[in-house]
């Protein structure tokens, strides 16, 4: 068996990143990422066996470097609250910081390779999901602090708000800064968090 070359390969996951993000899975032939990578078409098919197994890795490499990104710093022994803000902060970070990753994983999620994945999440259905950091706070937190909502409702309340002002800050419509990003993780919080006094 050939050796990997490691740049080689990280070389096409970069590559294969930004033209999925610009032109979609279709959109993007391997000749063409094969040319922004700089390699051989060959090469590609050396490293990954067809487009399909180049997209579902490209999305573990995504998904683990926002999972890590989503955790960086977040105190498990502060408040449900404390914690739920800190995610949301690091998640909108990380995805404002990296639009291709935010364009990637919009469209994998949105696709025949990502719908599966996320009825997953949303049904949690494996015990790995369970272990989402805003899973584990949705169910492990305190629940007098979160509504009593369906792990769907749940995901739209917190989550929703954050694609919304991304997708509009990628398009130029606002300027997503520090304080707005606060802003927006109170905003969710606000969303899902059980009113007891009302």
């Amino acid at each position: 068996m050939p050796s990997i070359d490691e740049n080689k390969r990280k070389a096409i996951l970069k590559a294969a990143l930004e033209l999925f993000s610009e032109y979609g899975f279709h959109n993007a032939p391997m000749a063409r990422l094969a040319d922004q990578a700089n390699v051989g078409v060959g090469s590609v098919y050396r490293y990954f066996k067809d487009k399909n197994t180049l997209i579902e890795t490209l999305y573990e490499e995504v998904d683990e470097a926002l999972q890590m990104a989503i955790i960086d710093g977040v105190d498990p022994t502060h408040s449900t609250r404390k914690q739920f803000l800190h995610l949301i902060i690091n998640l909108t970070c990380f995805l404002k910081d990296h639009p291709h990753e935010f364009k990637f994983l919009e469209q994998y999620y949105h696709s025949p390779f990502g719908i599966e994945k996320k009825r997953e999440k949303l049904l949690l259905e494996k015990i790995s999901d369970r272990q989402n950091p805003f899973m584990k706070l949705f169910f492990e937190g305190s629940r007098k602090e979160i509504k009593s909502l369906p792990v769907p409702l749940l995901h739209a309340l917190a989550f929703g708000p954050v694609l919304f002002l991304l997708r509009d800050a990628m398009a130029g419509l606002v300027k997503l800064d520090e304080a707005m990003i606060i802003q927006l993780a109170d905003g969710c919080w606000d969303a899902i968090r059980n009113r007891v006094d009302s």
